[in-house]
């Protein structure tokens, strides 16, 4: 299996946090601090990634 870009892997990682969210909405299922803290950490990396990312576009 081919390695994924960095682009690609933040974009994995940020559907993995909306289906987690989505599904948590759904069922009405609180998430644990440290499940949140983790989904954070996923976005706020996706995040960086995107905006290095797209940095040079300008």
């Amino acid at each position: 299996m081919p390695e994924l870009s960095r682009r690609d892997w933040a974009t994995m990682n940020l559907e993995e946090v909306r289906r987690q969210l989505l599904k948590a909405a759904a069922f009405g299922k609180a998430l644990s601090p440290e499940q949140l803290e983790n989904a954070a950490g996923k976005i706020r990396e996706g995040l960086r990634i995107f905006l290095e990312e797209t940095e040079h576009l300008d």
